[in-house]
C-alpha cells in the first residue's frame, strides 16, 4: 500500500464510513445488521449474509458495496436513507479500482465479542482458595465452606441437618431411583457409627448397585436426546437404538471417566482397543450422533446430510459446552462469539463421517445400513452378499430347469397323456434335473450366515479424488439403490444456510472461541476430524467442559444446578451462584482426586454437609432467600416420571429388576421385514403392537418419538428431540387422573396390601405401610386418621389397599425430601 493510497482511504473513504455506515454496520452498534461490519478491512471485503463478497479488490463491478451505494437494486440500498453523492460513490469505484487498500489491520470487538471477552464461563477455571467461615466446626468438605461463606455474607445460618430415616430415602431416590426397603432402613438405623460414617457405607453400597446405572444412565438419555425413531413426518423405528441406551447404563455403572465417556461417543470408532468386545462397546458410544431426530422424507441429499449435521453440532455444543452452537447455522451467532465459519468447520467433521441409523430414508445416503458388530463384522456382510448373490443365481437357474421341464410336459397334457404313469425317458430327465436344482437352491439358501447384530454408530468417510466423488453422485443420481458415499472433505460455508447457496470451503476444526487457551488439532486430509474434536473437549484446561458436567450432577443432587440454566453457559444463560465453588469442583473434578470420575464426585456431593441437611423450610430464612440459591437447606424435589413408576411398582412388589436386553421397538421392527413399512402409524403400525403393561424398569420402556407412554409424557418427561440437562416440573389435574384412577397405583396399592404383615397387630401393619411408601413412622395424628380410615379391626386387604392408594396419591410419595 502505497502512501497515497492510504491517504485516498483515510481522506475519502473511512469518513463517509463512519459517519454513513458504522451506526449499523461496526462494532459500535446495538444491532449488527445483515452481519455485515464496514469498520474492518475483513468485514468489508467479507460481506454480510448474502454471502456475497462485498469489496473485489480491483473489481469495482463484482463488487456487492457498488450495488448498495448505486441503490441499483431495489432490494439493496446503502445507505437506505438516501443515495450519496456521485462523487463519493466514484470515490469508492476508484478506491476498489486500485485495490481496496484498507490500513486497518485490528478489528474492534463486537458488542457480544466484548462481553464474551469477561464472560465469566469462557474464562480460565480459577484455583480458589477455601474460604475462611466463622463457624469453622459447620464445614465437612471444601464444599460447605464455599457456602457457609455466602450464607454468612448473607446473615444466614443452614438449617439442621437431615435424620437418618431423611437421608436414605433421599439418596436411595437420588442414586436409585427407587425407595429404600425396610430392612435397608432399619439396618441403618441400627449401625453404631457416627452418621456421617454410616451414611457413606450406605453411599458406596447405592453407588456399586446395577440400579444406579439404570437412574443416572436416563438422566444423560435427556441430555443425548434419546429417542427410538426418527421423528417428524416419516416417524421411522430405530431398531437398534436400543443398545446405546444400555451403553449409557453400563457406562454409569462401570463409572466410565467422563473424559473417555465423551470420547467413545464421538469417536470410539477411531480408539484403539485391547480386544473386539472393546472395540464393539467403543463403536456402540457414538450412537450418540446418530440417535437423533431425522428428517427421513426430505428428497434433497444436501439438505438431508445438513440437517443431520446440525443435530450432531446441536447435541455436541449443548451436552458438553452448554452452548447453541446451531444458532449460528444461517448467520453469526447473535449473541456467543460463534461465528458461522466455526459451525461449518464443525459441520466438515460430521459431514466427512457415516452416520449408520439402521433406519430407511428417501434420499440415497449411507445411511439405512447401521454398523455391523462381532470380531467378523464386516467380513460377515461381505459373506452374506456373496452367499445371497449365489442363491439367487440357483434360483435363477432352478426356475430355467423347471421351464425347459414344463416345455417337455405341457404339450403331453394337451394331447392328454397322464405324463405320471406314461413319463418318457426325456420328461424324467427333466424331473431328475428340477429335484437337483431345488436341492442346490435349499443347499445355497442354508449357506447364507446368519446375520450379525447392528448397532446405531458413526464410522469415518471416503478419502475419493474429485473424479469419484463426481461419478459416485452422478451413479446415485441414476439410480435410487446407489448410495451416496460419506466423503472426508471440508464442508462449504452455505449462505444463509441455504443448501443452494454454497460459498468458500472452510477447514474442518473446533471452534476458535478458546483459542488462546487451548491449541487447535491439526486435521489430516485423511481424517474426519471427531477424534481431534473428542480430545480438544476432554482437554483439562478447557473452560467449559468440566464446569458443565459437574453443574448437571449439582443440578440432580440438589434440585438445581449452581449455574440454573445447565444446558446455556452463553452470554444469554444465568450466572453461577457460587462461581469458586463450582470452578474448585471442576478442578477438583479433572485432578487425581476425582480422575473425572462421576461417582467419586457423587460421593464427595452427598457427603457434603450441605447435602445432608434438612429440608425444613424457614419462614425468617425464606424471607432473605425464597430460591434457596444460598442453599440453606435442601429443596425439595420432585420425584421424575421414572422414578414414580419404577417407585409405584417396586412397593407394589411387582417390579421386574432384570437388565433388559433389546426393546420393544426393536421387537415390532422384526415383524415388518420390509423397512420402508417400519413408520409409526401406518396402517397403526407399531401402535396397535406395544405393551404398556410391562414390569421392568422405565428406562427401558420404548422410546419411540412421538409414541411415548402417558406415565412419562403426563409427568414431564422431556421432548426426545431435544438436549434436556433439567425438566420442567409441572403439575396438572391429569396426574393426580392418572394416580387416582390408572391401572398401575391401583395394582401397586394391593401389592403393598399383601405385602403388609399378615398377623400384626393394627398399628404395627400401619407402621410398616408408612415406612414402605415414605421411609419413616407415623406421627400420632396419622396413626390415628388411618384406623378412621380402616373403619374395623377386621379390615379386609381390600381396604388396606386403598390406605394404601391414598398415601400413594399424596405429595410425600412423590417428593424427594
Amino acid at each position: 500500500m502505497t502512501d497515497a493510497q492510504r491517504d485516498f482511504f483515510e481522506s475519502r473513504i473511512r469518513p463517509v464510513l463512519i459517519e454513513r455506515c458504522h451506526e449499523c454496520h461496526s462494532a459500535a452498534a446495538d444491532k449488527l445488521e445483515a452481519d455485515f461490519r464496514l469498520d474492518t478491512r475483513d468485514g468489508i471485503r467479507k460481506g454480510g449474509v448474502s454471502g456475497r463478497d462485498a469489496v473485489i479488490p480491483g473489481d469495482p463491478a463484482g463488487s456487492q458495496l457498488m450495488t448498495a451505494i448505486r441503490h441499483s437494486d431495489p432490494d439493496l440500498k446503502m445507505p437506505p436513507k438516501g443515495r450519496l453523492p456521485d462523487s463519493v460513490i466514484a470515490d469508492f469505484e476508484a478506491w476498489i479500482a486500485m485495490g481496496a487498500p484498507d490500513p486497518r489491520d485490528e478489528a474492534p470487538l463486537l458488542a457480544r465479542d466484548r462481553a464474551a471477552a469477561t464472560h465469566w464461563a469462557f474464562q480460565p477455571v480459577s484455583r480458589p482458595e477455601s474460604p475462611s467461615v466463622k463457624a469453622d466446626e459447620w464445614p465437612r468438605d471444601r464444599i460447605d465452606h464455599f457456602i457457609l461463606a455466602e450464607l454468612e455474607k448473607a446473615g444466614l445460618s443452614p438449617v439442621a441437618d437431615a435424620d437418618r430415616r431423611t437421608l436414605l430415602r433421599r439418596a436411595s431416590l437420588e442414586l436409585t431411583g427407587l425407595p429404600p426397603q425396610p430392612e435397608e432402613i432399619r439396618a441403618f438405623l441400627a449401625d453404631p457409627a457416627p452418621d456421617r460414617e454410616a451414611f457413606a457405607k450406605v453411599v458406596d453400597r447405592l453407588l456399586d448397585s446395577p440400579r444406579f446405572g439404570e437412574r443416572w444412565g436416563r438422566h444423560w438419555l435427556d441430555v443425548a436426546r434419546y429417542g427410538e425413531s426418527s421423528s417428524y413426518s416419516r416417524n421411522m423405528l430405530y431398531p437398534h437404538a436400543w443398545r446405546y441406551r444400555n451403553w449409557v447404563i453400563d457406562a454409569y455403572n462401570r463409572d466410565l471417566s467422563y473424559d473417555r465417556f465423551i470420547q467413545e461417543q464421538l469417536a470410539g470408532d477411531l480408539l484403539p482397543a485391547a480386544s473386539p468386545e472393546e472395540r464393539d462397546r467403543q463403536i456402540i458410544g457414538t450412537g450418540f450422533l446418530t440417535i437423533g431426530p431425522k428428517t427421513l422424507d426430505e428428497d434433497d441429499i444436501t439438505l438431508f446430510q445438513l440437517n443431520i449435521a446440525d443435530d450432531m453440532i446441536d447435541a455436541t455444543s449443548r451436552a458438553f459446552l452448554a452452548l447453541t452452537a446451531n444458532c449460528a447455522r444461517c448467520h453469526d451467532h447473535k449473541y456467543d462469539p460463534f461465528p458461522t465459519r466455526d459451525y461449518y468447520a464443525l459441520a466438515g467433521i460430521f459431514l466427512s463421517s457415516r452416520h449408520l441409523a439402521g433406519t430407511e430414508t428417501n434420499t440415497r445416503i449411507e445411511h439405512a445400513a447401521a454398523h455391523p458388530l462381532g470380531p467378523e463384522g464386516e467380513k460377515t456382510l461381505s459373506r452374506i452378499a456373496e452367499a445371497t448373490r449365489l442363491a439367487d443365481e440357483a434360483q435363477k437357474t432352478y426356475l430355467e430347469i423347471v421351464k425347459k421341464r414344463n416345455a417337455i410336459r405341457d404339450p403331453m397334457e394337451k394331447a392328454g397323456i397322464d405324463w405320471r404313469k406314461n413319463p418318457t425317458p426325456e420328461l424324467t430327465a427333466a424331473e431328475t434335473e428340477v429335484q437337483r436344482h431345488q436341492s442346490l437352491v435349499r443347499e445355497a439358501q442354508a449357506a447364507i450366515p446368519a446375520s450379525p447384530d447392528f448397532a446405531m454408530a458413526m464410522a469415518e468417510g471416503r478419502v475419493m479424488t474429485d473424479e469419484e466423488w463426481k461419478s459416485a453422485v452422478e451413479a446415485n443420481k441414476k439410480d435410487r439403490k446407489v448410495a451416496l458415499p460419506a466423503r472426508i472433505a471440508d464442508a462449504p460455508f452455505y449462505a444463509q444456510g441455504l443448501p443452494n447457496q454454497p460459498l468458500d470451503s472452510v477447514p474442518r476444526g473446533v471452534p476458535g472461541l478458546f483459542a488462546a487457551q487451548l491449541e487447535a488439532p491439526a486435521i489430516a486430509s485423511g481424517e474426519s476430524g471427531r477424534l481431534q474434536l473428542a480430545r480438544w473437549l476432554t482437554d483439562p484446561r478447557h473452560p467449559l467442559t468440566a464446569r458443565v458436567y459437574v453443574n448437571r450432577v449439582w443440578h440432580h443432587l440438589f434440585g438445581a444446578g449452581l449455574v440454573p440454566t445447565v444446558d446455556n453457559f452463553g452470554l444469554l444463560g444465568e450466572t453461577p451462584s457460587h462461581p469458586a465453588l463450582l470452578d474448585d469442583l471442576a478442578r477438583r473434578f479433572t485432578s487425581d482426586e476425582m480422575q473425572w470420575s462421576t461417582k467419586r464426585l457423587i460421593r464427595t456431593l452427598l457427603l457434603s454437609r450441605a447435602w445432608m441437611l434438612d429440608s425444613t423450610a424457614d419462614p425468617a430464612r425464606h424471607a432473605v432467600d425464597p430460591a434457596n440459591r444460598l442453599l440453606w437447606r435442601f429443596s425439595p424435589q420432585p420425584v421424575e416420571a421414572e422414578a414414580l413408576r419404577d417407585s409405584l411398582l417396586f412397593v407394589g412388589g411387582q417390579l421386574d429388576l432384570s437388565p433388559l436386553e433389546g426393546s420393544q421397538v426393536a421387537d415390532v421392527a422384526k415383524t415388518q421385514p420390509n423397512a420402508q413399512g417400519r413408520e409409526i402409524g401406518r396402517r397403526d403400525f407399531y401402535l396397535k403392537d406395544i405393551r404398556p403393561d410391562v414390569t421392568y424398569r422405565s428406562v427401558y420402556l420404548p422410546a419411540a418419538r412421538g409414541a411415548v407412554f402417558d406415565a412419562m409424557t403426563l409427568f414431564d418427561t422431556p421432548d426426545p428431540n431435544l438436549v434436556s440437562g433439567a425438566r420442567q416440573a409441572g403439575v396438572v389435574p391429569a396426574q393426580s387422573l392418572f394416580l387416582m384412577n390408572g391401572p398401575l397405583a391401583l395394582a401397586a396399592a394391593a401389592g403393598v396390601a399383601a405385602r403388609l404383615p399378615v398377623d400384626a397387630d393394627i398399628p404395627i401393619r400401619i407402621a410398616d405401610l408408612f415406612e414402605r411408601l415414605y421411609g419413616r413412622s407415623p406421627r400420632p395424628e396419622e396413626m390415628a386418621a388411618v384406623r378412621d380410615f380402616l373403619g374395623s379391626e377386621t379390615a379386609d386387604d381390600a381396604v388396606w389397599a386403598r390406605a394404601a392408594h391414598t398415601l400413594m396419591m399424596a405429595g410425600e410419595f412423590r417428593t424427594i425430601y
